[in-house]
């Protein structure tokens, strides 16, 4: 059963705060190993998966901007944000697994594929998973690969988290820190995954280079939660994967620079094997 998504009051991770935002989206759910997993889905044509961050899930300009040329599917994984969390996913390639059973309960021969900081390691797996259902990945901040990463972040403050996550909290849909609890939670989620598999970066970067799928990585240029310079080793790794730096964005980029960060992620999928930059540059917005 399909209802339209509720915006004026708390739908998943998404308060009054985003209001203005997925109000085209309608509510699903499909069965997947186990789960019963939520989505939201707006939009006509290709098929566009969205896996959110560690904070759970949330509308955003971006998502609104690309369902007027997509089919969009933000998928609500178990156990993240305000969802349920009954321990079967220990590892991201389990999370990723639930999201490719949903996108297969859903009837989904192919699809695009867009995932933010946490949600980019679980489209990462996936796409090296199942290469022949990706047609194309975008990474927004992902965490895979962490150096120059301060080991004491998982102990930040609600304004020391603001700073490190929008360079314009102002800007709609307004940042709203996590409650204490909240955080404390998803800190303990990501050393469960974390301490699931010690060796992750290592086993990712021996797979990326056999990785056919397209791809595009996105880090805001003053992200203060993964140095954006990590970017750049998906890059080096990838046979066929474009960086780009966003001027005057942090970790959230979807927030600092929601407009320009749907724009450029629909001329990436629109424009193929066309949009194409040299494997040692390095592009910053403005």
């Amino acid at each position: 059963m399909i209802t339209p998504a509720s915006t004026s009051s708390k739908v998943g991770s998404v308060t009054s705060a985003s209001a203005t935002y997925g109000s085209a989206f309608a509510e699903g759910v499909a069965q997947t190993d186990g789960h019963t997993i939520r989505y939201f889905r707006a939009g006509q044509g290709d098929t566009l998966i969205v896996v959110h961050s560690a904070a759970g899930l949330r509308f955003s300009p971006t998502l609104d901007r690309l369902a007027e040329e997509y089919d969009v599917v933000l998928f609500a994984l178990p156990g993240w944000g305000d969802e349920p969390d009954d321990g079967r996913n220990q590892t991201l390639a389990e999370l990723a697994n639930t999201v490719y059973q949903a996108t297969q309960d859903l009837g989904l021969k192919s699809f695009h594929l867009l995932g933010t900081a946490l949600g980019g390691d679980v489209a990462l797996n996936l796409a090296l998973d199942h290469p022949e259902r990706v047609a194309s990945l975008v990474l927004e901040a992902p965490g895979t690969f962490r150096e120059g990463i301060d080991p004491s972040q998982g102990n930040v403050t609600p304004e020391e988290a603001l700073r490190k996550v929008r360079v314009h909290p102002e800007r709609p849909p307004v940042f709203e820190p996590p409650h204490p609890d909240s955080q404390a939670r998803m800190f303990a989620l990501i050393s469960r995954l974390a301490e699931a598999d010690p060796d992750y970066e290592q086993h990712i970067a021996e797979r990326l280079p056999t990785s056919p799928v397209r791809t595009l990585v996105v880090f805001g240029d003053a992200d203060g939660f993964i140095p954006p310079q990590n970017g750049r080793t998906f890059v080096r790794l990838m046979p066929n994967c474009s960086g780009v730096l966003l001027h005057d964005a942090a970790h959230d980029v979807q927030g600092d620079r929601g407009e320009d960060l749907a724009a450029l992620v629909a001329d990436f999928l629109a424009l193929g094997s066309n949009f194409r930059l040299p494997p040692d540059a390095t592009l910053v917005t403005p």
